[in-house]
């Protein structure tokens, strides 16, 4: 059985997608967010609108939004069956590393250069809550399976983790 890889460029992120496993998304310097089936040499969608790099993606659990966050700090939500951009969100001063869904799907977390980590609720089109307590920018967050929780981690070294609206320290 012959082996096949594909060589993409200017990729900064990728997500891949858990509900079937066979779609992933990735962003990149070009300002785009691009959304791939594993094993096809093109993409399937090319979601444009950013003004600045593209550092973090993610999917929500059913495969139809993805959510992008760039170097402005600007974050994008997509509906992937329209093929169209339903919102724009600004909140962070500085660059958006790291987006991530809740399991449920009417949240979602970023976090950013800045420190801060934010939880947004998709149906009030907004920032509920700002958690800070990170010394240098957040590099991952991550919900539990069960959503009760969030972890981030940081380039200052440390794990974080939400519990009850509360920030503690690992």
């Amino acid at each position: 059985m012959a082996k096949r890889g594909y060589k993409l460029r200017d990729v900064n992120c990728l997500n891949i997608g858990k509900k079937g496993c066979r779609l992933f998304v990735t962003g990149g310097d070009d300002h785009k967010v691009n959304v791939w089936e594993i094993g096809k040499p093109t993409s399937l969608k090319s979601l444009c609108g950013h003004t600045s790099p593209v550092e973090s993606v993610a999917f929500d659990s059913a495969e139809v939004l993805v959510l992008a966050g760039a170097s402005s700090g600007v974050i994008k939500q997509w509906d992937l069956q329209e093929a169209k951009m339903v919102r724009t969100l600004s909140g962070h001063r500085s660059n958006c590393t790291a987006v991530e869904f809740h399991p449920f799907g009417e949240f979602f977390a970023s976090g950013s250069m800045d420190t801060n980590l934010k939880i947004w609720d998709i149906r009030k089109k907004g920032c509920i809550h700002t958690y800070k307590g990170h010394t240098q920018g957040i590099s991952t967050i991550k919900f539990t399976p069960d959503g009760r929780w969030v972890v981030s981690g940081g380039f200052d070294n440390v794990v974080k983790v939400i519990i009850d609206h509360e920030l503690y320290q690992l």
